[in-house]
């Protein structure tokens, strides 16, 4: 039997965001005591908590999340490394080993930071060195337990998402798939008309 690996941080009510962003509100509205059903309402944008960003994001791109197809959002995962650096550059062994259509996942281990101020005004950034040979390599989508890639004004989002690299953002629990070296990642957006999309991402690891 396969293993999965949830490597979400679950949506809560005023939970942490983009400076700049909405607010996260999450509330129950029915009670099975009081209405005879439970219901809640949520309200967030697309870039709070674990999320996927498409190409209309930051490009002059109309491509809806949604108008993309299921493909796009799974894929051969690779872990990458990084704890410690400021200034994040792919190391020379793992270019062999990066597959075209491969799910390039960078470890920072910044997902501690999640809950703190610091979290969105001091993470690592990947450059944009390592962005290219990312597009040289051809893989499908760039993952990070950070709130971004990169900072204003963006330039790695530009390299990426121009090049048809999904990017996911504020990834955790990173570090359970270092004992791994073969697993898939699936990474489903809501199909939403939108720019991007909240997601559930999971590592699905082969028993052997």
């Amino acid at each position: 039997m396969p293993k999965y690996i949830d490597l979400s941080h679950p949506i809560t009510d005023s939970m942490p965001y983009y400076p700049g962003d909405v607010p996260v509100s999450l509330k129950q509205v029915a009670s099975f005591q009081v209405e005879g059903h439970n219901n809640f309402l949520l309200s967030t944008g697309m870039h709070s908590g674990t999320h996927i960003d498409g190409p209309m994001h930051l490009t002059s791109n109309l491509t809806r999340i949604a108008d993309l197809p299921i493909d796009r959002f799974a894929g051969k995962g690779f872990l990458v490394n990084v704890v410690g650096q400021k200034i994040i550059d792919l190391p020379e062994s793992a270019f062999d080993k990066l597959l075209p259509g491969s799910v390039v996942l960078f470890y920072t281990g910044y997902d501690l930071y999640f809950s703190q101020k610091a979290y969105y005004i001091t993470y690592p950034e990947l450059s944009e060195t390592t962005a290219q040979i990312l597009v040289n390599k051809q893989v499908k989508i760039v993952g990070m337990d950070s709130p971004s890639p990169d900072y204003a004004p963006f330039k790695t989002h530009d390299v990426l998402l121009n090049n048809n690299i999904l990017i996911i953002e504020n990834l955790t629990n990173l570090s359970s798939l270092l004992p791994y070296h073969d697993f898939e990642i699936f990474a489903f957006p809501l199909k939403i008309m939108a720019d991007s999309s909240p997601v559930r991402v999971v590592a699905r690891i082969e028993n052997r």
